[in-house]
C-alpha cells in the first residue's frame, strides 16, 4: 500500500483590513424589506470576481477606497447591515456609528491571472473566495457588502445584494 500524499492546500493570505464608511455624515436610516424580499434570506451571498491585470497595486487599491467612501454617499445602505424587529420583520439599516463596507487587502501569490484562464470547474475559484457559503440572512452580522483585494490584482466582491434596491424617483 502506497503512502498517502498530503495535499497542499492553497490560501489566500489577509494582508490587511478596514471599514469603509461614506465621507459625510448621513445620521440614521431604515428600509423595511417587502414580502418579495424575504425568500432570499436563504440565498447564498452574490459574489463577483473581477480578475485585473496591471502594476501599482498599493494605488489601485487606495483609490477602490476612496471612492467607495463617495460612492457609498449614495449607497449607504451597502454599509449598513440587515436587522429585524421582534415579529421577525426585516430591514436594512444604516448609521454612522455602523462600521461600513468591510474591504480586505490580500496576496493570493501561488496563483496567476493566467491559471484561471486555463482552470477547468471551480476548485481553485473557491479557494480564493472566502465568504463562499454565506447565507445572506448572516448579514445580520456581517456585511452587506465586502470587498476583497489580492495581490495578484483579484477583487471579490461579495454582496447581499438581494436586499439592496435602487430606485430613482424624478421629483
Amino acid at each position: 500500500m502506497a503512502p498517502e500524499k498530503e495535499e497542499e492546500i492553497m490560501k489566500v493570505k489577509i494582508t490587511g483590513k478596514c471599514r469603509v464608511k461614506p465621507n459625510k455624515k448621513l445620521g440614521r436610516s431604515e428600509c423595511q424589506l417587502v414580502t418579495f424580499d424575504l425568500p432570499y434570506i436563504a440565498f447564498q451571498y452574490n459574489q463577483k470576481l473581477m480578475v485585473y491585470k496591471g502594476d501599482e497595486y498599493e494605488d489601485r487599491v487606495g483609490k477602490l477606497k476612496d471612492g467607495l467612501g463617495v460612492v457609498l454617499e449614495d449607497f449607504y445602505q451597502l454599509a449598513g447591515k440587515l436587522a429585524k424587529d421582534e415579529d421577525w420583520v426585516f430591514r436594512v439599516e444604516y448609521d454612522d456609528d455602523m462600521e461600513g463596507v468591510e474591504v480586505l487587502e490580500a496576496k493570493a501569490e501561488w496563483i496567476s491571472v493566467e491559471d484561471l484562464t486555463v482552470e477547468e470547474g471551480t476548485s481553485t475559484l473557491k479557494e480564493l473566495i472566502p465568504y463562499n457559503g454565506i447565507l445572506n440572512s448572516e448579514g445580520l452580522h456581517r456585511p452587506l457588502l465586502s470587498v476583497q483585494v489580492a495581490f495578484p490584482f483579484f477583487i471579490y466582491i461579495y454582496i447581499a445584494s438581494h436586499f439592496i434596491k435602487i430606485t430613482h424617483v424624478s421629483e
